[in-house]
């Protein structure tokens, strides 16, 4: 048994509007989790914890000493603000605990593990597995599959200075829906799915409303509804509240950089600064790479 692994995980952007829970997308974005053997406690910082909790539950299932193992973070990746941060630490911790362990778990029960620790499959499938992911829950088991994206597309990212704790965002969503709105729903997440399987490009403004989180979201960040309307007269594709926020991601194929600074200057206009990152989606999943 090795010592020490370390594993990459890509960051993501969940809910893509319509899709809550159940949609994620992977983005060349990445952290960094090692676990290591030591007797040394791990250091007091959030993703190296939850990485550790993660280490810990696939060890428990591999009979492997859970308690003598320490979890190591290195990345930039912004915290709090809606790009599944916590599910690169999850997943990270319970990817590089598997590659340690003798008896190897497959990658299904690996994706069933990460979710229990997440509460929901949206961010844990594509930081496992990469792409674009629609997953579904039942019980322990998690539905999941693959869908194309379109060639070019590109992610413009409006970072807010200010977080967005999960707790609060999950707080203003209403328990239950009017048939109506669970129909705008439905129909805009099959939509989004199809429209960037075929490249209609010119359905995903359409396809990326919401009536399920986003308006109620916006109470919280006054600012997302001005920076979305940025971002679409600046080119955009489309725009939407990435995970529970505060991070607005825009999808785009051109004129990335004019859509960045209008998203910028917007935040800026309506007391929300932050800092825009440009990037794309990204294929690949965890992977170990030492």
């Amino acid at each position: 048994m090795s010592d020490a692994v370390s594993v990459r995980v890509p960051a993501t952007s969940a809910n893509l509007g319509p899709g809550f829970d159940c949609l994620g997308l992977a983005l060349d974005l990445w952290g960094t989790i090692t676990i290591r053997r030591s007797s040394e406690p791990t250091a007091d910082e959030p993703m190296a914890a939850m990485a550790l909790i993660g280490a810990r539950r696939v060890f428990e299932r591999t009979h492997v000493d859970a308690y003598q193992w320490q979890a190591l973070y290195e990345g930039t990746l912004p915290i709090a603000r809606g790009l599944g941060a916590s599910a690169v630490a999850r997943v990270g911790g319970i990817v590089a605990a598997n590659e340690l362990s003798e008896e190897k778990l497959d990658r299904e029960e690996l994706l069933s593990l990460a979710t229990e620790l997440e509460g929901h499959a949206d961010n844990a499938a594509p930081a496992l597995f990469g792409g674009f992911q629609v997953s579904a829950v039942d019980g322990k088991r998690v539905f999941h599959t693959s869908a194309p994206l379109p060639d070019g597309l590109q992610a413009v990212l409006f970072v807010p200075e200010m977080r967005v704790a999960t707790k609060d965002a999950r707080r203003v969503v209403p328990d239950s829906l009017s048939r109506a709105d669970a129909v705008f729903n439905i129909g805009r997440s099959s939509l989004l799915v199809a429209a960037l399987a075929s490249g209609r490009l010119d359905l995903l403004d359409a396809a990326t409303q919401d009536r399920l989180h986003q308006q109620q979201r916006a109470e919280l960040m006054p600012a997302m509804v001005p920076i979305f309307e940025a971002a679409r007269e600046a080119g955009a594709h489309c725009a939407y509240l990435s995970g529970s926020g505060s991070t607005i991601c825009a999808l785009a194929t051109t004129n990335v950089e004019a859509i960045g600074a209008a998203m910028s200057a917007a935040g800026a206009a309506n007391d929300a600064p932050g800092q825009t990152i440009i990037t794309r989606p990204s294929a690949k999943g965890a992977e170990v790479v030492g």
